[in-house]
Parts: C-alpha cells; structure tokens; sequence
C-alpha cells in the first residue's frame, strides 16, 4: 500500500524520477540500499516538511517561554496553574512539554531510517504539533471546570506518536526496533500519574524522578553508539587514532546497573540501598565514559558537549547517592541530571542533527559553541540555590536566565535552517545515507 501525502503529491506532478523510484521500491528494497531518500524536491511549507524541523523549534521556543513564566511565577509577578501549582507546573512543563518535543524531533529523523518508509509530513505533521502546541496551551489555562478535557489534551501527545511509531514498525516489520515505543508508552502513563498526583495535592516527586529516568536510560542505551561513532567520524576526520572497540560487556553492565539504580531511586529516594546502587552505576559510566575520552575532543564543540553532558549522568548518580545519605537536597540530584545531562545532551544531538538534516558542515559558530557552557552554567547555578537558602531566590532567577541564554544562542543560528533551509542540493549524497543512532 502506497502512502502519498501533500508534498510526496507535489513531487508527483513535477515527474520527480527519484521520487518515483523511491514510491515503487518495495520495503526491502529500501532497507538494502539504506533507507530513504532525503532531499526531495517539494514546495510546501519547510517547516513541516520533516518532523525534527517544528519540534525542535517548538521545544526550543518553549524552554525559553516556560522558564521565563516560571522566574516570573516564583518572584510573584505572575501567578500561572494555581489549580494545577506552580512547582508541578514547572516541573511538568520540562518534563513532559519541552523534553518529549525534543525526543519526538529525534525520533522522527530516526524511525524512518531504521524502517526505511516515508517520515511524517506536511498535514500530519502539522496536526501532530499542533496537539503538543494545544498541551502546552491547557496547561497554562487549567481550571477546576475543565480539568479533566485541559489534561486530556495534554496527555494524548505521547499516545499518539507511540502509535505512529508502532505502525511504522510494524508495516517495515522491524519488531527489534520497537524500544523507543517502549519509552514513549512509560512516558505516558508516568505523565498519566504525574496529573493525577498534582490535581490531588499529592507528592508528584516519585513522578518526577520516574520520567527523569526514562530520559537517562535512554541517552544511556543510545550513548553506547552515538558517541563513539560521532566521535570517531571526528577522529578520522583530524587524522588521529580511531576508539578502542566497544566492550560489550560493560554497555550492558551500565545499563542494568543504571536501570536498578533509577528503580530504587524512584521508589525510595533516600537509604543505604539506593546509595549503593547510585555509586556501582556511577562507577561504571565512568568507566565507559574514559573508554571515550580524547584530549583533542575539546576541538570540536558538538563532541565535547556530548562527552560533558554524558559525564554529568555519573555526576547526578553521585548526587543521588549523596542525597539518599542525606548530605545534599532532594532536588539537587534532580537539577544535575534534567540540566546538565538530559538538556546537554538534548542540545548537543539538536545541533548535530539539525546541521546533518540541512546538508551543513558540522563546525560550529560561536552562538552553538556557547550554548552549552550557559547550560552547564544554569544547573551550577540551580545547584548553589540549594546551598545558599539566603540568597535562593536571586540564583535561582540567574539560573533561569542562563538557560534562557542557552536557547536563545542555539535559536540564533538554527532557527533559519529550521524555518527555511532545506539540504543544500550540492551536499547531497549521490546515494541516501542510513545512520544508525540506536
């Protein structure tokens, strides 16, 4: 069964022989020559001609905006969500508005690749953000009379793209590629437990830390190929030695130690257990995070960010360990890990993968080299408010600014190549490149 939306119609009428070719290759076909074309020729709107381009820009958009509310919330110049309360609102809104729209983005370029079909575009695209754009509407109006419908429209966005992603699948029959399907179906019902615990006044804390952890399992389990093939293309690129091979043995030993740890975390936060576990995990993403290691990374600014970034889920498994001993504040551990780890890397995979989609080189401008020092700086900031109780309120708003700083500086240059640049004809590869990013 051919599927043929508005921009693959367009090609149609203008007898794109490559488009044609591309439509009456069967599915194995595809995946033997390495996916699907890119480049296309179309004439719609760039911003919905492929996924990564409106959720990107949109989760962008939104770290500004809801941060800039929250600042305002806390210093009492604004009053936003009381039904719902301004910290779950906050917490939810990264949690589950910016960081899914990032994780969709990502999903959205990758999908295609492992199944070989189509990506989503044009209308249905469109309509897909617009029901994430429509979330974060109702969470800023939510009130007792419409609270059910106002978290119902939240809620849907996650199911919804499961669903998508469970029919490509299942179509390409690519059964081995369901796990991502696994990640957006926990997402949803911790989003799912997260309202109900806010609107009943309870602890949404649990909630918190179990959506926190699916982000970090899951930069986890993608790190062990992601980073050693970024930074090898690198490598090879500067002449020097590629990576030790990767050990087998201690990917796998990372991630159960990881998935244990966050288990005990979300259910008792504080104890000897949790310690324990924090620490054995720790240990071993430092372990494979030296495996990685080259002094001469700090030469390129997509690879050090991802390197640092994935260096601070040890650190945030530290300060778990340390707040389960009692020695830091419940919400320190919190902050290292959704700032500098999950944001980090959702910053440095944005950048990589915007420039890729759009046929750019990969050196950087001096707007995305500084985006993620200002994060880095933003959770040190967040991390100090909770030592210095007399001065909370102050780092807490430099915090928010800095994070502020990061997007801006990352919309500054990416902006434009997500609104209007399409890959550049001239960079394309005469023949589709299939990257794996699992």
């Amino acid at each position: 069964m051919i599927e043929i939306n508005y921009f693959a119609w367009k090609a149609l009428r203008g007898n794109d022989r490559l488009f044609w070719r591309a439509v009456f290759m069967n599915d194995k076909e595809r995946l033997t020559r390495g996916g699907i074309p890119r480049g296309l020729g179309r004439d719609g709107l760039v911003l919905l001609s492929y996924g990564f381009r409106p959720f990107y820009l949109g989760a962008s958009l939104w770290a500004i905006a809801a941060v800039t509310i929250w600042i305002c919330a806390m210093n009492g110049w604004l009053e936003v969500a009381q039904v719902y309360g301004q910290s779950a609102w906050h917490a939810h809104e990264l949690l589950f508005g910016f960081m899914p729209a990032v994780l969709v983005g990502y999903l959205m370029t990758t999908v295609p690749n492992w199944t070989g079909r189509f990506p989503l575009s044009g209308s249905p695209l469109g309509g897909l953000a617009f029901i994430w754009t429509a979330g974060r509407i109702s969470m800023l109006i939510i009130a007792d009379t419409s609270a059910f419908i106002t978290l119902l429209i939240d809620w849907i966005f996650l199911p919804l793209f499961a669903y998508f992603c469970s029919r490509e699948v299942w179509v390409a029959k690519r059964i081995a590629d369901a796990k991502p399907i696994l990640c957006l179906t926990s997402l949803a019902l911790i989003n799912a437990g997260f309202h109900i615990a806010a609107m009943n006044g309870g602890d949404v804390g649990g909630w918190a830390r179990a959506s926190l952890s699916v982000y970090v399992l899951l930069i986890t389990a993608t790190a062990s190929k992601l980073i050693p093939s970024f930074t090898n293309n690198w490598l090879a690129q500067a002449g020097r030695p590629r990576l030790a091979p990767a050990n087998r043995m201690i990917d796998r030993l990372v991630l159960i130690a990881t998935l244990l740890a966050a288990m005990i975390w979300i259910f008792e936060p504080f104890g000897p257990l949790t310690a324990i576990m924090a620490v054995v995990a720790a240990s071993l993403h430092l372990v494979r995070a030296a495996r990685w290691f080259r002094p001469i990374i700090g030469r390129s600014s997509m690879i050090a960010a991802m390197q640092v970034s994935y260096f601070l889920i040890a650190v945030g498994l530290m300060g778990i360990a340390a707040t389960a001993l009692g020695m830091l504040g419940p919400l320190t551990a919190i902050h290292l890990l959704a700032i500098g780890a999950v944001t980090g890397m959702m910053l440095a995979i944005m950048m990589r993968s915007i420039r890729l989609h759009t046929g750019r080189n990969e050196k950087f401008s001096w707007c995305q080299r500084l985006s993620v020092p200002c994060l880095l700086i933003a959770a040190s900031l967040r991390i100090t408010a909770d030592f210095s109780p007399g001065y909370y309120s102050p780092f807490i708003s430099a915090s928010g600014l800095f994070w502020i700083a990061a997007f801006v500086l990352f919309l500054g240059d990416n902006a434009g190549l997500l609104c209007h640049v399409q890959r550049q004809g001239a960079r394309q590869p005469s023949s589709p490149t299939r990257i794996n990013m699992r």
